[in-house]
């Protein structure tokens, strides 16, 4: 008995120990700080939502719309689903496998006298078997499926980032289609006018037709480009409703910039690249890493004796009316078993490679991942150091291109100019008030940029 328990007593003290190796990290993967961050950085920074991120009302609601409706989102959480199932089969692992069993057993023998006699037996038993887990194989499956089970999690999470990042700058992509729509009807106005102009000067004999034919053949080009941006509009709403999976109504798109201009707020930039390792991208991959790390435990543990325990108790009886009474017999039987790989022609060995080469593998895009994210804030940072100033730029060149056009159209109705030089200079006008228009689009999808680069405050229940 001494000896029994004894037995028991060091397969409960080895049973899960782990053979998984300790993952060697690189940590010179990162730099410390960003480029183009200023100099505080703060580690207690957190990251906004995308509510607190998002200030307009009629975005937010489309926002709502996507996140509810998206069918790559609910593809993506769907997983998470498989994942935690998959999670939950290799934690069972861990308690006891019990059935229940009830057998009616009919035989026909000779006897000693050479007679027959027909026997019959019926039993009812509990039946039990569990794996002792001497060197980690249950838990390194256990771990590499939780594993998963979260990288999955963080996948998700990084769709659900993806997705707002998409609806936002495709609403503000929208807004300033509406606004290059504004200025192509805007310069349409001012060439019909132009071209009157032109017409009764050459009725009145003061110039050639060519400046007709040219006014006319601006107008023209001018209504074109403006079909051809309404047709764009209309994709982009197309574009719109696919992520949102939903018609959306007029009154949650955008009027023009004044919509967009204070519609998200400013990612503080000032901050340790640290923040990055709560980027659920990188989360993932981590998570992907500790999975194929713990697939190696699993691909060692094969090279060593499993223990597997089985054990029936239960009643038997020669007749069926008295197997639950006074006339049955406690039977039982506990048989261990001991599996010791032999000889497997190498397929122990090449599991354990393959699991080291995934492991490699997953360490390899980790690293990756990281690199890339901190390439993600630098470029944003970077765009980020000078677009207010290129703004302003942009700003005052539209200014003084304006006050250009004017003087040589006012020029040109008193006789003192050509009107070459008028088409010239509501060419260059039209190309700074579009240029300044896609400039407020970058300097908005900079702020996306930011928001989804240092890695959301997002979550996927």
């Amino acid at each position: 008995m001494l000896k029994f328990l004894s037995i028991l007593t060091t397969i409960f003290i080895f049973s899960g120990c782990s053979l998984k190796p300790d993952i060697k990290y690189d940590s010179s993967v990162i730099p410390k700080e960003f480029k183009n961050s200023t100099n505080n950085s703060n580690l207690e920074y957190i990251q906004p939502n995308w509510e607190e991120f998002v200030k307009n009302d009629k975005l937010k609601e489309l926002i709502k719309l996507a996140i509810e409706n998206n069918k790559d989102l609910k593809i993506a959480i769907l997983n998470i689903e498989s994942a935690r199932a998959t999670y939950r089969v290799e934690t069972s692992k861990y308690f006891p496998s019990i059935d229940a069993k009830a057998s009616n057993t009919n035989a026909r023998d000779v006897t000693s006298n050479n007679q027959t006699e027909i026997s019959r037996t019926y039993s009812a038993k509990f039946g039990a078997s569990y794996e002792v887990d001497l060197f980690g194989k249950t838990r390194s499956l256990n771990d590499s499926a939780l594993e998963s089970y979260l990288a999955t999690k963080f996948a998700a999470t990084s769709t659900k980032i993806s997705l707002i990042s998409e609806v936002i700058n495709l609403w503000n992509t929208f807004s300033s289609n509406i606004e290059q729509i504004k200025l192509l009807e805007n310069s349409i106005n001012n060439l019909k006018l132009n071209a009157e102009l032109t017409q009764k000067k050459f009725d009145m004999g003061i110039i050639l037709i060519d400046d007709v034919f040219s006014s006319q053949t601006n107008l023209k080009e001018a209504e074109v480009n403006l079909l051809n941006h309404l047709t764009i509009i209309e994709k982009n709403k197309n574009a719109l409703e696919l992520l949102v999976s939903t018609t959306i109504s007029n009154d949650l798109l955008p009027t023009g910039f004044k919509d967009s201009e204070n519609s998200l707020m400013l990612i503080e930039a000032g901050i340790s690249s640290e923040v990055l390792f709560s980027r659920p991208d990188i989360v993932e991959a981590e998570h992907n890493l500790k999975s194929k790390n713990a697939n190696i435990g699993v691909a060692r543990a094969a090279f060593f004796p499993s223990i597997t325990l089985t054990a029936d108790y239960g009643l038997a009886s020669n007749s069926l009316s008295s197997l639950f009474n006074g006339g049955s017999q406690t039977v039982w039987s506990f048989i261990p078993s001991i599996n010791l790989p032999i000889f497997k022609g190498g397929e122990n060995r090449a599991n354990l490679d393959y699991a080291n080469a995934q492991q490699k593998i997953a360490l390899a895009q980790y690293e990756k991942t990281i690199q890339t994210a901190f390439k993600d804030v630098s470029d944003a940072l970077v765009e980020r150091a000078n677009i207010s100033k290129q703004l302003y730029a942009q700003e005052d060149l539209v200014n003084t291109a304006k006050k250009s056009y004017e003087v040589a159209l006012s020029s040109y109705k008193y006789g003192l100019g050509n009107y070459l030089n008028v088409l010239v200079t509501q060419k260059i006008l039209f190309d700074t008030q579009r240029a300044l228009v896609d400039m407020k689009l970058i300097e908005l999808i900079n702020r996306v940029s930011l928001y989804a680069s240092l890695g959301g405050n997002e979550k996927i229940d």
